[in-house]
């Protein structure tokens, strides 16, 4: 069995002589290329020596790499997808598994134990969550002309709920809990990429849109318009939130 490890570094050490042969080209220096990518330049020299030591987790490596190639003029996503060692798993042997330890009568048993339950589960999910029939007819919001000349008595009016006006400006703070790689896209331009610590909290602000996406979603605090605070996702899992006016709409990565 190959250490993955060992791959990530070889991957990584021709990755970064690429990476250093188009800086050296282009008369930068380590610092410069900090400024220009957010990144700091231990992290840069990290990559270009292949120190795996000296970096995050594989996931925040890649995109280190799209940063550090898209600002150097070459193709950023293309190198980000070459750094990738799949792990391997040693299958495990049915043998030693406990199903093969049961007699088949005790597995019918089991599974249609197991069958009732999921069926009376979906069956209470389903009762609570049945909307209540009314006898209204649904009215068209975009349509007042018709709501208003329905002849069916309309009920008690219920006070509105605020909502924020279509080009009310957009004010999302980050707050980190641990370590995370983040983009942030405001308004079609990238604000910030890089790696954020522990503690580091940010105001980000749009007009129209503000896009973050995180590389460990469960360590980003998010707060929308001063709205209450949630964790922008699973931990250790890529996520990415548009926020907008209006509405927030949550991408799959």
């Amino acid at each position: 069995m190959v250490d993955s490890n060992s791959l990530y570094r070889t991957q990584l050490i021709e990755l970064g002589k690429l990476l250093q042969t188009a800086r050296q080209d282009q008369g930068y220096s380590l610092e410069t290329m900090a400024s220009k990518t957010l990144i700091r330049a231990s992290l840069l020299n990290a990559i270009e020596q292949g120190d795996l030591n000296g970096l995050p987790e594989p996931v925040y490596i890649r995109g280190l790499l799209r940063r550090y190639g898209d600002v150097l003029g070459l193709d950023g996503e293309n190198l980000a997808s070459q750094f990738f060692a799949p792990p391997r798993v040693q299958p495990r042997s049915w043998k030693d598994s406990p199903a093969a330890q049961l007699r088949p009568l005790h597995l019918y048993a089991a599974y249609f134990v197991v069958l009732m339950a999921a069926v009376s589960g979906l069956s209470y999910v389903l009762r609570q969550t049945a909307p209540e029939t009314t006898t209204l007819p649904p009215l068209d919001p975009l349509n007042p002309v018709e709501a208003l000349s329905n002849p069916v008595a309309p009920a008690a009016p219920e006070a509105a709920p605020e909502v924020a006006a279509p080009n009310a400006p957009i004010e999302v703070t980050t707050t980190l809990t641990a370590q995370s790689w983040m983009r942030v896209t405001a308004d079609g331009s990238t604000q910030f990429e890089g790696i954020l610590q522990p503690g580091d909290s940010r105001l980000w602000k749009a007009d129209q849109a503000l896009t973050i996406r995180a590389g460990n979603a469960g360590a980003v605090v998010v707060s929308f318009n001063n709205q209450q605070a949630e964790t922008l996702g699973q931990p250790g899992m890529v996520k990415e939130v548009t926020y907008s006016p209006a509405n927030m709409v949550s991408l799959a990565p």
